[in-house]
């Protein structure tokens, strides 16, 4: 009986010291790193998350080791700053990082939740577009879709200048003594101007407004709440 209690000892001790062999250690953090993840954290408890959003970049900038928790973290502020896509991609990889056992495993669930909700709202808004912003009436066309401009090659006249007889209304031959012979300009009829071919006399131009691209709407800054105008 002792001798195969010492058996079953002994191929223990020889697993458990192969297994501390292959198991990596835990990652060491930049005390920098872990610096400016704290001071975002302080930065999200004062309210502060735009100045957050900066600080975990910085963080995210330096290309180290980060823990996981940072995801977390940095999800929730992008979240508050409706960023929603970004924030999605952040929870999900904590939860891909840390899976059931992470610190912060229902509260990231609780997070997705939000985001996918808010996302479900933007979906089925027609006043504002996929990143949440409200559409506002296009102050280039009014909200018409189109705008009307004068005519760039009549600058507003409806007629411009012959271009057969130059503006004189007669055409200048000469002889075989070299003395002139005139003709009435047949384009113009002798006028030496003609009707703008661009704008057939209408002295304006008609077309797609170029900053809304006709749908008499663009984004504003504003964070639209999913509702009429009042």
């Amino acid at each position: 009986m002792h001798r195969i209690f010492f058996i079953v000892l002994c191929v223990w001790v020889g697993l458990s010291g192969s297994l501390a062999q292959t198991i990596p250690p835990p990652p060491q953090f930049d005390p920098d790193v872990l610096a400016l993840i704290d001071k975002a954290k302080a930065q999200m408890d004062k309210g502060d998350y735009e100045g957050a959003n900066i600080t975990f970049r910085q963080a995210l900038a330096t290309k180290k080791v980060l823990p996981a928790s940072m995801s977390y973290f940095f999800a929730k502020t992008l979240f508050i700053i409706h960023q929603n896509q970004n924030a999605k991609n952040f929870v999900e990889k904590y939860l891909q990082l840390a899976g059931r056992s992470g610190d912060y495993y229902e509260d990231a669930l609780a997070l997705k939740k939000m985001i996918d909700d808010e996302f479900e709202k933007i979906k089925n808004c027609e006043y504002c577009n996929l990143s949440g912003y409200r559409y506002v009436l296009c102050d280039n066309c009014n909200g018409l879709g189109v705008t009307v401009e004068e005519c760039y090659n009549c600058h507003g006249n409806g007629m411009v200048m012959c271009p057969k007889c130059i503006g004189k209304g007669v055409l200048i031959h000469h002889d075989q003594l070299g003395d002139p012979i005139y003709e009435p300009c047949d384009l113009c009829d002798t006028k030496g101007y003609i009707v703008c071919p661009v704008c057939h006399g209408k002295k304006e131009l008609s077309g797609r407004c170029s900053v809304c691209l006709g749908t008499g709407k663009k984004v504003s800054d504003i964070i639209c709440n999913h509702q009429p105008e009042q």
